[in-house]
């Protein structure tokens, strides 16, 4: 019961210390809602002049793209793109010496970064639903309670690649480059702008080779309805596949680094 305490403790702290810059949090936001509004702009002139277009409906995309925008704003919204430069200039070493554990002490910075994030993305949804008052697909209780489960696994996933990449400070400071070349590979193949079964088929079974798509498409397929319950136990297990491989990469890694980082006097 005191583990749990200090751990809640650590994430009030990282809650008070994110809202100190409300400036580039209030620039992030306004960026990710953009984002939003143009894609959602797009898709109504779009079906301005059809009533379906790539087997969605109308309601079906707009949803679609409410839904994504939502699931990639929680699962990757993180508040560790400086873990890089924390571990290589030796400020982990705060961490270390202290009685936590650094998986849970960088976990309760990221689920309060989450937490603050999802606070603005309920006003900017129903900004953006003023704004374009669609119509909206609502799933039953039963694929809504499975959407949160997979939305809790999507940021497990991004959570444990956000610590591959902080790992690279173990042994270099250079992490801009790769950490944009990701992100920009998530804008794309994520789904949040477009559903990913609009693209040809070849190319749509490269992308579920990696778990990209768990980022946000196969979570607005689901509260869509549009998988059927062999399908949701197929994605659930390989979900659950990509968790278990990223978390043994991770430990291995950052074993080694720890190992390292110690050696060099830290």
């Amino acid at each position: 019961m005191k583990s749990l305490r200090k751990y809640w403790s650590l994430l009030k702290i990282s809650w008070e210390t994110g809202l100190v810059y409300r400036v580039n949090i209030l620039l992030w936001r306004f960026r990710q809602f953009l984002l939003t509004l143009m894609s959602l702009t797009l898709w109504t002139v779009i079906f301005g002049s059809a009533d379906e277009v790539f087997s969605y409906t109308n309601a079906q995309m707009i949803t679609y793209i409410f839904v994504a925008s939502v699931a990639q704003s929680i699962i990757l919204a993180t508040a560790l793109n400086g873990l890089a430069r924390t571990v290589y200039t030796g400020e982990l070493s705060n961490v270390l010496v202290k009685p936590v554990s650094v998986y849970l002490y960088l976990a309760a910075q990221d689920v309060a970064d989450k937490l603050k994030n999802f606070g603005f993305i309920i006003f900017e949804s129903l900004g953006l639903y003023l704004i374009f008052q669609p119509p909206l697909v609502i799933p039953s209780a039963a694929i809504a309670t499975l959407f949160v489960l997979w939305l809790i696994g999507g940021a497990v996933l991004n959570f444990l690649i956000t610590l591959l990449f902080g790992a690279i400070g173990f042994w270099s400071p250079d992490i801009w480059g790769p950490r944009f070349l990701f992100f920009m590979i998530v804008s794309f193949t994520a789904g949040n702008l477009y559903p990913l079964d609009i693209l040809p088929e070849v190319l749509t079974r490269v992308l579920f080779l990696t778990p990209f798509p768990y980022f946000a498409y196969m979570q607005s397929q689901l509260f869509l309805g549009r998988i059927d319950s062999s399908e949701t136990l197929l994605h659930s297990a390989v979900l659950a596949f990509w968790i278990v491989v990223f978390a043994i990469i991770v430990k291995i890694v950052w074993g080694r680094g720890i190992r390292s980082y110690s050696a060099q006097g830290h």
